[in-house]
């Protein structure tokens, strides 16, 4: 995968030019770094967020880090109100979390492999022509300032990032950002007084088209529509194996780049989820490849997202717990988030701290721009 070994090697692929595509994030979600610093302070703030990077690059300078929660039918308690709209066609049909199993009695395998079975079962609503399938994310990101090898401060910023993808993938797409929130103060070697907030930019906020989620033709490389190693594409799924073994040993292929480590096959495993494309019957037997990574754990039996109860998944590297969450009546990949481990990349912030959390809905709508209730 040419933009993933890339990737892998400069921390993030380079912004598309200069508004930069938030739709992603690195594996434990980092941005990119800014090129050059200024005198001795290096501003933690993305030009193009791509939802793959690696847990240890985290202690470079200059890294912001994202993390996702993806839900399929809301989007969580936030301080702005979602927009209305008219009522969208949902994806899936839901079903009430009340018949879940007491998951306090499973393990992760068995959770993994509950949800791949439910989701064998699940129906995707097809995207029309003229119809557009809905990618909303309500997400929490990271944005801060390093100032030296361990001295630097970080905020939580709260963005909306929305995002249309046609029937026919050569069509026109549409992708709009907006800052909701910017001063939630996660910590630093100095007191909040002391830190001010890094300033929004235009890759923050704005609005993009371009045929094949082309946003950024004058980037380098160039984006290619059908493009099979692109996640953002629909090419990437129809190219996929549906075997759990064959898709075990494609994340081995994806982050052979740094060993195919259990981490980083987990973050890459989760990113791929939360891209909110994998059809249903695919996505049970990604459930059954993660699955095979050894070391993931039930980390809580109970965990609330956007008013919903699901099970947390978690594998950790010290540095940080990554967690993907399931609705263990559902079957469905309900959620994502960041949590600094025992020993946190940045030295400010203190283990256990939530470094991030998202939502994303997903829907069928029938007009650009249209954006459906959360």
């Amino acid at each position: 995968m040419n933009e993933l070994d890339e990737t892998l090697e400069l921390l993030n692929r380079d912004a598309r030019t200069a508004p930069a595509d938030l739709s992603a994030a690195r594996a434990r979600l980092l941005a990119e770094l800014d090129a050059g610093a200024v005198a001795d302070v290096v501003p933690l703030r993305p030009k193009r967020l791509r939802r793959f990077a690696l847990p240890a690059a985290a202690a470079v300078a200059g890294v912001v880090a994202v993390t996702a929660v993806v839900v399929q039918q809301q989007r969580p308690a936030a301080p702005a109100p979602a927009p209305a709209a008219a009522p969208p066609v949902r994806t899936t049909t839901p079903v009430p979390t009340a018949a879940a199993p007491d998951v306090r009695l499973m393990s992760a395998v068995q959770v993994l492999t509950r949800a791949a079975d439910l989701a064998v079962g699940a129906a995707d609503q097809p995207v029309g022509p003229g119809q557009f399938r809905y990618v909303g994310e309500h997400t929490w990101v990271q944005r801060g300032v390093q100032t030296g090898d361990s001295t630097g401060y970080t905020y939580l910023w709260e963005q909306e990032v929305d995002r249309w993808i046609p029937a026919d993938e050569h069509d026109v797409w549409q992708e709009t950002r907006k800052i909701l929130g910017t001063g939630k103060f996660l910590g630093g070697s100095v007191p909040q007084s002391q830190a001010p907030e890094p300033e929004i930019t235009n890759t923050d906020q704005g609005q993009w088209q371009g045929r094949c989620g082309d946003f950024f033709p004058k980037s380098k490389p160039a984006k290619k529509c059908g493009d099979a190693s692109d996640w953002d594409s629909p090419a990437f799924y129809a190219a996929l194996p549906h075997d759990p073994a064959a898709l075990y040993a494609k994340l081995q292929q994806l982050t052979k780049g740094r060993g195919s480590t259990l981490s980083v096959m987990f973050h890459f495993g989760i990113e791929i989820l939360r891209a909110g494309q994998m059809p249903a019957q695919l996505r049970a037997q990604w459930y059954r490849a993660l699955a095979k990574i050894p070391g993931i754990t039930v980390q809580a039996a109970s965990t609330n997202l956007d008013g919903r109860t699901g099970v947390a998944l978690g594998l950790d590297d010290r540095h940080e717990i990554r967690q993907l969450i399931i609705d263990p009546a559902t079957g469905g990949f309900i959620g994502e988030r960041t949590i600094a481990g025992a020993e946190p990349d940045q030295p400010w912030i203190k283990p256990g701290t939530q470094l991030g959390a998202s939502a994303i809905t997903t829907a069928v709508t029938g007009r650009l721009g249209e954006v459906p209730p959360k």
